[in-house]
């Protein structure tokens, strides 16, 4: 009778992120976030969403294993997560034409089979 080991790996990771960053009224500007590991982690989700006082709204959605992108309703056509640096633990989120009702705190989520972290930033805008 032949007996097996199946060995499971969890990557645990952490999410960092600026606790502030200041965009320009009809400019882009980039909400940070970083994971702590360098191996994308397993059906890896991406979610950004903002905090409302009432409510949490959708800003943007990505799923690694299906490769969807999801903008949140409001946020159709300006948004756009930096794929490209995946290999380096970055999923920071691209807001483009910045408006005054982009104020507020954004939390970037990630998510993977069997772990999920997140953290917060504050978007202000400078000049207005």
């Amino acid at each position: 009778m032949a007996s097996f080991l199946f060995l499971i790996y969890v990557i645990n990771f952490e999410v960092i992120s600026s606790p502030t960053v200041t965009g320009i009224v009809g400019q882009d500007v980039v909400l940070p976030c970083q994971i702590s590991t360098r191996t994308q982690p397993d059906n890896m989700e991406v979610q950004w969403k903002k905090i409302i006082q009432v409510a949490i709204e959708t800003v943007y959605e990505y799923r690694a294993q299906t490769g969807q992108d999801v903008p949140g309703q409001k946020y159709q056509g300006r948004t756009m997560l930096l794929k490209d640096g995946f290999t380096t633990g970055n999923v920071s989120l691209k807001l483009k034409n910045v408006q005054p009702a982009d104020v507020g705190t954004y939390s970037c989520i990630v998510k993977s089979n069997a772990w999920s972290a997140d953290a917060a930033t504050e978007l202000q805008i400078g000049g207005w």
